[in-house]
């Protein structure tokens, strides 16, 4: 058996891992538990609650650790007790893996030094304030040996039949992409930097900045 524990934690952007979570729980033999530091219902930031399965304390041992991500999450980033736990998960766990600003709260913990990951375009910034982690800008899904992180939000889907295909081989993954009808046809080509025109890129980034909330006061402690 494989067991997937999905980090979860308040105002996160729910979709960085319910997409994967829904093509992991498609898998023969693969068991899929969430975790928060409480077993309180977690509200998303669309509003969405979901009941975590485990405590930090209850979390049973994991194969795979899946964080995700969100714009604010500096009260995560700035919580002993949450990075602890994040730090002993990953050292023990198969697979450390981030969707989005996951990548963020991983660096935190020392999982991502020595590595290559990625994040949401609009904080590669912020990763690159780890000095141990190798940032790369342009890879949608970047797996560097046991770690694989993932570009903003929508990426997570593809992160998710990445490790079915590392973990359950590339038929397991091909055919749950064919059951799941993952073939995206967006309604503009937009979807990343590069294909945007600088004036959304602009407006875009003005608005991510200022959801950020208490972001830019953790680093500025921070340093």
């Amino acid at each position: 058996m494989t067991r997937v524990g999905v980090h979860l934690w308040q105002n996160m952007t729910m979709l960085d891992v319910l997409g994967p979570q829904q093509f992991f729980g498609w898998v023969p033999g693969w068991e899929v538990v969430t975790v928060a530091k409480t077993k309180e219902p977690v509200i998303a930031d669309s509003g969405l609650q979901v009941l975590p399965h485990h405590d930090l304390d209850s979390c049973p041992d994991l194969d795979v650790l899946l964080v995700g991500g969100g714009v604010d999450l500096s009260r995560e980033l700035a919580d002993p007790e949450v990075l602890a736990w994040l730090a002993k998960t990953g050292e023990q766990a198969q697979w450390v893996t981030s969707v989005c600003t996951g990548a963020l709260l991983l660096a935190e913990a020392g999982l991502l030094d020595g590595y290559r990951a990625t994040t949401h375009w609009g904080s590669l910034g912020d990763l690159a304030r780890y000095p141990g982690v190798e940032v790369v800008p342009d890879e949608r899904v970047v797996r560097d040996r046991n770690r694989i992180t993932a570009g903003g939000v929508t990426s997570g889907i593809d992160f998710g039949l990445t490790l079915i295909a590392e973990v359950a081989g590339p038929d397991m993954a091909a055919a749950l992409q064919l059951a799941g009808e993952y073939d995206p046809h967006p309604p503009t080509p937009f979807g990343h930097p590069r294909d945007a025109p600088a004036e959304l890129v602009n407006a875009t980034g003005e608005l991510l900045g200022s959801l950020r909330g208490g972001m830019d006061a953790f680093y500025a402690a921070k340093n």
